[in-house]
């Protein structure tokens, strides 16, 4: 039984290779040159998902919320080491933001609860309890910070059960409004429907942006908050992204970029997170519509950042690339190339001061497919079940790979 659970564990965060003839299949690989060379790679603790990553530029240090562990991983990036992990922490973190003017990381967590991460000692010293805190179904996932009017906005999703199928109820969902000043819950913006993904904020601190996996009318949607008036004001049907999960944006010429999967992350072993082609949707914000839809990586999770220096975005999957597209014109896109990161490495950061990229791989299990296997999942399924010693031909192969973060450097086409 110990055996055929931490077998079960293992395939949370495993990177399955598709028998030939199954419904959805990898990309191909592109050609890599001129996009992002790989400069060193720098070995993490712990085991599981991580989740989002922030940036400390001045003091030139990494965060990494180390999801499954319960940890806020710190990393000297001169050092090229890890000097400090906050474990303990009451509930999974998810989306960090590094505030340079009080040397604190405040982090979003599965709890409802948003904490401040002191910047010298390491330790929480500040808690807020969001609208859904107390409520097991309910829980803080992506974020977006104005450091103008230094708030935090973060989303509250909704579960039907959240430790059982995981599916997204259909109501309740919020935009909760933290004033880090004070660290208090100011505000809470209702949201239409349960699964608020993607969340990005124009830079002016007027209107948010989030990315809704709820469908309606057939479409996922965006929903448009006025942060003046702390309500939606309007929908925007994502037609060619049916999943959403992450949001970006090119303020200058109105673009909004929402990262989709093809499927949802529920019902099977892997779940969404395998299935390519994933798909960037850009749509223009001004007047809620599509301009163009492409295909991408397969597992969007992370935010999409837009590079304006270099009209690059960078898409991050978890089918293990990173995709890299360029804006030809605020109307025209097109996917330079994708470079290999590592299995279910579901977020990365780009940081334009340092024209880097940064990519953080869990511990991972890597499984071959056997010759001749026509249903892979079917066979793994039966290996699961198997005895203590009888032969298992999938899982005698497995290899297991260390987390680690990867550091890219920009190059130039």
């Amino acid at each position: 039984m110990k055996r055929l659970l931490a077998i079960l564990a293992t395939l949370l965060t495993m990177f399955v290779s598709k028998a030939q003839g199954q419904q959805s299949q990898q990309l191909p690989m592109m050609h890599m040159s001129g996009l992002l060379e790989l400069v060193e790679t720098i070995p993490l603790p712990g085991d599981g998902y991580m989740d989002h990553l922030t940036v400390d530029v001045k003091g030139q240090r990494l965060f990494i919320s180390g999801e499954a562990a319960k940890s806020l991983i710190a990393v000297d990036l001169r050092a090229g080491k890890v000097i400090h992990v906050t474990s303990g922490l009451s509930a999974m973190p998810k989306k960090p933001f590094y505030l340079p003017d009080t040397n604190e990381i405040w982090v979003t967590l599965t709890d409802s609860t948003v904490a401040a991460i002191d910047g010298n000692t390491y330790e929480v010293t500040k808690t807020v309890k969001l609208s859904g805190y107390g409520d097991p179904n309910r829980g803080a996932d992506n974020a977006a910070y104005d450091p103008a009017a230094h708030l935090i906005y973060a989303g509250v999703e909704v579960f039907e059960d959240f430790g059982g199928s995981g599916q997204h109820g259909s109501n309740n969902a919020s935009i909760d409004v933290v004033d880090t000043k004070t660290a208090q819950l100011v505000g809470s913006i209702k949201l239409p429907g349960g699964d608020p993904a993607g969340i990005t904020i124009e830079p002016s601190g007027k209107r948010l942006y989030v990315t809704m996996g709820d469908i309606v009318g057939g479409d996922s949607h965006v929903a448009v908050v006025d942060l003046e008036k702390h309500e939606v004001v309007a929908q925007w049907p994502i037609t060619g992204g049916p999943v959403p999960h992450t949001a970006g944006l090119d303020a200058t010429h109105h673009r909004l970029f929402v990262g989709s999967r093809i499927k949802p992350n529920t019902g099977e072993i892997g779940g969404g997170h395998q299935y390519e082609p994933g798909k960037l949707v850009v749509m223009d914000t001004e007047t809620g519509k599509v301009v163009q839809a492409l295909d991408s990586v397969g597992g969007a999770d992370d935010t999409v950042y837009y590079d304006a220096a270099t009209s690059r975005i960078y898409f991050t999957g978890t089918t293990g690339t990173v995709a890299v597209f360029k804006e030809i014109d605020p109307d025209h896109y097109k996917m330079l190339g994708k470079v290999p990161t590592g299995a279910v490495s579901k977020t990365g950061l780009w940081v334009p001061e340092l024209k880097r990229f940064y990519s953080a791989v869990p511990q991972h299990f890597v499984l071959t497919v056997p010759h001749g296997t026509k249903d892979f999942r079917a066979d793994l399924l039966k290996e699961l079940n198997l005895k203590e010693g009888e032969v298992a031909p999938i899982l005698s192969n497995m290899i297991v790979e260390e987390a680690h973060l990867m550091i890219f450097d920009y190059l130039p086409e």
